[in-house]
């Protein structure tokens, strides 16, 4: 598994412990300044919010990715390419304009479609970890339900068999043979009760 560089030093378990901790309690803190000012947030984020945290995402996003240049034919250079790669470079296209260098310029295509994919999974990444954290401060203290004893389990087990079925024979599967499925159910039944 590769595993980058971390941002920060790391001196020790104990320290990454600490570090772990405190970076589980600012994202806490930011999730209750983003509930405190879009309480809608876990249930529909409006465009203008998402835009903002996006944003936010797309100066961090360019913070640990810095520009590549490219020469003419697209070709990563150390110095003096003609075109520097930033974020803003490449989310400046429409979703029109850059699908149309897939056949006008398929190598710039490729460059600027990978920018953009990363990133996609970044903010995604981030917008599920701040509703993650979102929702453990509105609901802290999520309780388990019981489980349910075996028998409980099994005869709920064997209705949803016979449902499954029912609605499988309905939508016209072949293989669900309705009257076969409750036999092996009620044979089921009667070997457990024994």
């Amino acid at each position: 598994m590769k595993v980058n560089k971390p941002l920060f030093s790391i001196k020790s378990m104990k320290d990454a412990g600490y570090q772990s901790a405190t970076a589980g309690e600012r994202l806490s803190a930011v999730a209750q300044y983003v509930l405190s000012e879009c309480p809608t947030f876990l249930d529909s984020c409006p465009d203008e919010v998402k835009a903002e945290l996006t944003d936010g995402w797309a100066v961090r996003w360019q913070e640990l990715n810095p520009a590549v240049s490219y020469n003419a034919e697209w070709v990563p250079v150390e110095k003096g390419g003609e075109v520097s790669v930033t974020l803003a470079y490449a989310m400046s296209f429409s979703q029109q304009a850059y699908g149309q260098l897939r056949n006008s310029d398929p190598q710039r295509h490729k460059v600027i479609g990978d920018v953009r994919t990363r990133f996609s999974k970044y903010c995604s990444n981030n917008m599920k970890a701040l509703r993650t954290s979102a929702r453990a401060l509105l609901n802290p203290e999520r309780q388990r339900g019981t489980t349910d004893d075996y028998a409980v389990w099994v005869e709920k087990a064997l209705d949803n068999i016979i449902t499954r079925c029912r609605n499988a024979s309905a939508r016209g599967d072949a293989t669900a043979d309705e009257v076969k499925t409750r036999m092996a159910v009620d044979a089921f039944r009667k070997v457990l009760a024994k």
